[in-house]
């Protein structure tokens, strides 16, 4: 229900914004590139994927191979796991949506590229340590998200683009346990995280 209120309610403010503007959903008023509206939509889908291979492909590199990552995985496990298909999929879409339109979409234009791209980062803070580098992370997906909503001016790319690395993500957080992974043969078939059996128990919000 918080998640919700949340994304409903920055989705409200960017509505409002554009309605102020008065500038079609999601249009930005002075993209980088002069290009067609077709080709705008055209450049900004064809960034996305572009994007979508980096942050999904790299993730999945760097907590296998990098302490660090690794322990930002354990994180989110021990915060989110276990999460059904259903609110992978709730969350994937309405954060994807309504930060895009909110950040990209509403605050870009008004506070600039660099601003923006600074403070969505840093409203992605964990509740400990472990999450410094999920806000790095967001700083530098800020940066790029915001930039094909400034060279194309279409922000169906980088709605698009948060969507699908969410969603792939928060599938490999749920399916992942470095843990087990590293434990002897015989204690594999639990998780280890928190004391709870994998996939069973109830979910922490710490």
């Amino acid at each position: 229900m918080s998640a919700l209120l949340v994304y409903g309610g920055l989705a409200v403010c960017a509505l409002i914004v554009f309605v102020l503007d008065e500038r079609p959903l999601g249009g930005h008023p002075e993209p980088w590139l002069e290009l067609e509206p077709s080709m705008e939509i055209v450049v900004s889908l064809s960034l996305a994927a572009v994007l979508v291979a980096l942050g999904v492909g790299s993730t999945r590199v760097l907590v296998r191979r990098t302490p660090w990552a690794r322990r930002l995985h354990v994180a989110f496990r021990e915060l989110l796991v276990p999460l059904s298909s259903k609110e992978i999929v709730f969350f994937a879409i309405s954060s994807g949506i309504a930060e895009e339109l909110f950040f990209r979409g509403a605050l870009q234009p008004w506070a600039g590229f660099a601003i923006t791209s600074v403070v969505f980062g840093l409203v992605h803070l964990g509740p400990s340590r472990a999450f410094w580098p999920w806000t790095v992370w967001a700083v530098v997906m800020g940066f790029l998200l915001g930039a094909i909503y400034e060279c194309t001016g279409q922000l169906i790319g980088p709605v698009v683009a948060h969507v699908l690395i969410n969603y792939e993500n928060l599938h490999f957080i749920n399916s992942h346990d470095p843990l087990a992974d590293a434990a002897p043969k015989g204690l594999q078939g639990s998780s280890l995280v928190g004391g709870r059996e994998r996939g069973g128990g109830s979910r922490s919000w710490h």
